[in-house]
């Protein structure tokens, strides 16, 4: 019913920051994982990132191209991020079920 598993997935997130590229990438995980599978997640642990690429982009830019200075830097960083997973397989739990028969006008009656 529970079983524990690893996958390897690879991600990218661009940002301002460096810190902001690699929280895109995190945020990413829970989502890529969810569609991935069909079984319930109840844990994602990362275990390791290895960076494919990281690339840092830097844009001079000013105002009406004679005023106002300023440099923009974008960062895009594609990685490798292996997750150790704790599922639970839903097909494998077994239900009882149960029935109720509602008494008809009496309940009517009830709900007003």
């Amino acid at each position: 019913m529970y079983t524990e598993t690893t996958q390897t997935l690879r991600l990218s997130g661009s940002g301002d920051t460096k810190e902001g590229a690699f929280n895109k990438i995190f945020s990413q995980i829970k989502h890529v994982v969810a569609r991935q599978t069909s079984d319930l997640v109840v844990r994602i642990e990362p275990v390791g990132v290895s960076i494919v690429s990281a690339t840092e982009t830097v844009k001079h830019e000013r105002f009406f191209g004679l005023f106002f200075p300023r440099k923009r830097t974008r960062y895009d960083i594609t990685v490798d991020i292996q997750v150790r997973l704790g599922l639970v397989q839903v097909e494998n739990i077994t239900f009882q079920q149960q029935t109720e028969q509602t008494a008809g006008m009496v309940q009517l009656v009830r709900q007003r």
